[in-house]
């Protein structure tokens, strides 16, 4: 945990934004405003392909801090998860829609928690952004993740961080609104 401390303290730490979405994308630009590398992951190639002729697909987000950190190479966008071992720091950021019975649909997030378990490495910290409900980063995804014989706490380390973004809302956004991370083990 000492090594990735100082990384993240030296902005070192590259950060791994999976899913950009309305809450993704504005997550990544603040980390890439912040100063740190970032690589952005999306399944969606048309996403991607936007973001790398500098267009926006979220109408209240504009592109030009996407098209700063573009141009100043501190930012990688692509559908390539095998990259996803390059990040310090992986932030999941997908959806959970309803389903009929108005619950959290985790099919994206629990095919994504796949995704990472077969991209892991030591020392890595995940970090769930999706919205659910308490109790999913420890009782759904914290069993995946430790099928690949990687201990959280000791190889790995495993939170969750509620989303920041109210899309539209112009007092309120991601840069200004306090990071809360929750811990499934003492830091």
């Amino acid at each position: 945990m000492t090594d990735l401390l100082a990384r993240i303290q030296n902005k070192e730490a590259v950060v791994g934004i999976i899913g950009l979405g309305y809450v993704g994308l504005p997550l990544l630009i603040q980390f890439g405003k912040a100063g740190f590398p970032v690589i952005g992951f999306d399944i969606d190639k048309k996403k991607i392909e936007a973001l790398l002729r500098r267009e926006s697909y979220i109408k209240h987000i504009p592109i030009e801090p996407v098209t700063e950190l573009l141009d100043q190479q501190r930012l990688d966008i692509t559908t390539s998860f095998e990259r996803l071992k390059e990040a310090d720091c992986v932030l999941i950021c997908v959806p959970t829609p309803l389903t009929d019975k108005l619950e959290p649909d985790l099919r994206y997030l629990l095919a994504t928690t796949e995704t990472i378990g077969s991209h892991l490495r030591r020392g890595q910290l995940i970090v769930l952004e999706s919205t659910t409900y308490p109790g999913t980063t420890e009782e759904m995804m914290l069993p995946r993740l430790q099928q690949t014989g990687f201990q959280v706490g000791e190889d790995f380390y495993l939170a969750y961080s509620p989303e920041r973004e109210d899309p539209g809302n112009r007092s309120f956004h991601t840069g200004n609104i306090p990071k809360v991370v929750g811990g499934t083990t003492p830091a």
